[in-house]
């Protein structure tokens, strides 16, 4: 029989297969065979409807560009490459219908394989391995929806036709696409409970000696991490031999949309998978590029899955073994992926997220555990315990402690969770552990903020070194590009001030000195806002101005530099005080502080001068006014450092009496 003949219809192709083998008993011997047509015909039937969908699509936008498919018609078993014109040869008409070239031929090869998908469920009702009811519902829903599809005897078909063809049931409307789903099930389930053998684990009938190396390769990656989905279902697997075909699906999850199937002819690995997340399909693809296949990726295809094909050609059986192993190992990681990568999005950024889940799969610890053991409620019920004052109210983790230290933790989180189900400890105990983790990143908290904290010192100093520059240079006069650029550095620089201060709010430590931090932050942020103003302000300044005044500006910007650096000083033996206070490290930070209080004391009187000879000197009101700020702003900067410096103080002796106590 050619595929392009159609049936007459269920009741004949049943009925002729039946007469083929005589009676309930040979039909048993033929339902393996029939199996691997209908599944053979569901690869088919999923590329027509990709195609109708890419033919449509091509019609209505002919200057997109639009794969051939080939890949995917190959990858179903279908040799005819004419097939591979269609997508470029189709058209919208006048009327809107679109001209697909073979429409009528593809239409009667959707049917014929329909009624193959169907058949196999018909003789497993005749040897009782099938109820009869599926039979009659499959039938009457098969003649309503081939009665529906137009005859495309000039192959044209509206665009909605299409739709209806290929979308999923929906508001109560059967669709030939959620037939082949439907059908598909029943077959995978069907093919399980007929097999001959088992092949460590895998469900199979029909295979070589070859085969039975493939399939246990196979089977060998899958039991290796199997025990790492706990008891979420999946991960079962069948497979068979159709003519020079060796076929391996595997079941991932409870979803239709989500399997895996292996076609290997020869020495060539054809894998198509498909999904209705396009991030785990990609994601699935990341963890297979060790293999070395070359994908061919069609995102939202019929029934809103998206689909990828993967082909990989190796030199011999070892390496494809080699290769199955590892494909048969990475399944475990795409179960239930989705919802856990919206779990940890809870606390860090998608791709922090997703950086966390590829880590957990190259680790082969994996997610399920995490999910299992109480996903985000473990992680909520340590941050009350250890840090209910610390968390402000919506704040996400990697806002609390960093977005490296959140990572860090999440992937921990997936270890303790992994090895705590693995070794049968306690829910208590593993929550302990979990704490326990939060607990030495918390502790880091204080640290790392300071750490901070001696960064924006830095820009305060390079900002001020910077103003100290082009105001030298505006004495010699030459500004230019100079004083542009200088304000250029510091928008750039107070943006990254703005951001440490923001990131500090967020902080409710618990430690007495959790308040002191955030004034010190806020503090030197008050230093970077006066000087990025001045900066502004040196845009300002007329051509000509009085020289003594430049100098003496320039001045106070070295002496703001100075004190900057001098409290860098402070920040850095600051840092290491909660640690071990050494008395020395005290001393140090003390007579710091006392030297920007003293600098402090000399800008002011620096701003002073500058006032005196303007008010006396200029001609100019423009210079008055904008010379005048330029000190006023610097000015506000010294002050501003050296609450800074009174504040390090502060916060040192106090971790000091907290050591001795």
């Amino acid at each position: 029989m050619r595929m392009e003949q159609s049936f007459t219809g269920m009741e004949n192709l049943a009925a002729g297969a039946i007469d083929v083998v005589g009676n309930g008993e040979e039909a048993g011997l033929i339902l393996p065979e029939l199996l691997n047509r209908g599944l053979a015909a569901n690869d088919r039937l999923k590329y027509y409807l990709t195609l109708l969908q890419a033919a449509k699509a091509r019609a209505q936008q002919p200057h997109q560009q639009a794969s051939d498919l080939h890949v995917e018609r190959e990858a179903a078993g279908i040799a005819d490459p004419a097939f591979d014109a269609t997508v470029a040869g189709s058209s919208v008409d006048a009327n809107g219908a679109v001209r697909i070239p073979g429409a009528h031929r593809i239409r009667a090869l959707v049917i014929d394989d329909l009624q193959r998908m169907v058949q196999p469920i018909q003789v497993a009702a005749e040897i009782g391995a099938s109820a009869r009811a599926h039979v009659d519902a499959y039938t009457s829903r098969l003649n309503a929806l081939t009665a529906a599809i137009p005859s495309c005897e000039d192959d044209r078909l509206a665009p909605a036709a299409i739709d209806t063809l290929t979308r999923l049931a929906d508001a109560g409307h059967d669709s030939v696409h959620q037939l082949i789903m439907d059908l598909h099930r029943e077959l995978h389930q069907l093919q399980a409970s007929v097999f001959q053998e088992s092949v460590e684990g895998a469900k199979t009938y029909g295979l070589t000696e070859t085969d039975r190396a493939l399939v246990s390769a196979f089977m060998t990656g899958v039991n290796d991490t199997a025990a790492l989905k706990f008891d979420h279902p999946g991960l079962g697997t069948t497979a068979t031999r159709s003519g020079d075909r060796l076929s391996i699906q595997n079941d991932l999850g409870t979803t239709d949309a989500h399997v895996v199937v292996i076609r290997i002819t020869d020495l060539t690995a054809t894998l198509i998978y498909t999904d209705v997340h396009p991030r785990r399909l990609r994601f699935f693809q990341d963890l297979l590029q060790p293999c070395g296949f070359t994908w061919q990726t069609h995102e939202g295809t019929s029934g809103g899955y998206d689909m990828a094909v993967g082909r990989l050609t190796v030199s011999d059986d070892d390496t494809l073994a080699r290769h199955l192993t590892f494909l048969g190992s990475r399944l475990v990681f795409v179960i239930d992926w989705n919802r856990a990568r919206k779990r940890l999005r809870r606390f860090v950024k998608n791709a922090d997220a997703t950086t966390v889940l590829k880590w957990a799969a190259d680790s082969n610890i994996g997610h399920r555990a995490f999910m299992q053991a109480g996903d985000v409620r473990l992680i909520y019920t340590a941050l009350e315990r250890a840090a209910r004052a610390q968390v402000r109210y919506g704040a996400r983790l990697d806002e609390i402690i960093g977005r490296e230290a959140a990572r860090t933790f999440l992937m921990a989180v997936l270890r303790i969770t992994a090895d705590g189900l693995k070794a049968g400890r306690s829910p208590q105990l593993i929550e302990d552990e979990v704490e326990a983790e939060l607990l030495t990143h918390l502790q880091t908290t204080e640290l790392s903020t300071m750490a901070l904290a001696a960064e924006h010192a830095m820009l305060i100093t390079a900002l001020a070194e910077r103003l100290r520059h082009v105001l030298m240079r505006a004495r010699s006069g030459h500004r230019g590009r100079d004083v542009a650029r200088a304000a250029e550095l510091a928008k750039t620089w107070d943006v990254r001030a703005r951001e440490i201060v923001s990131r500090s709010r967020r902080l409710r430590d618990r430690s007495a000195t959790a308040d002191t931090i955030r004034r010190l932050v806020a503090e030197a942020n008050s230093v970077a806002c006066s000087l990025q103003e001045t900066a502004f302000l040196l845009t300002l300044l007329p051509p000509q101005n009085d020289q003594d005044s430049l100098t003496i500006l320039a001045r106070m910007a070295d002496l703001i530099g100075d004190g900057a650096k001098e409290y860098v000083r402070c920040l850095e033996y600051a840092k290491d005080l909660p640690r071990q206070p050494v008395r020395s490290d005290l001393e140090e930070i003390l007579v710091a502080c006392d030297r920007i209080v003293h600098l402090e004391r000399e800008s002011d009187r620096a701003r002073r001068c500058v006032q005196e000879r303007l008010i006396h000197g200029a001609t100019d009101f423009r210079e008055l006014h904008v010379m005048s700020e330029i000190a006023r702003e610097l000015e506000r900067a010294a002050d501003a450092l050296a609450r800074c410096a009174l504040t390090v103080r502060e916060y040192a002796l106090t971790e000091v009496s907290s050591a001795h106590e």
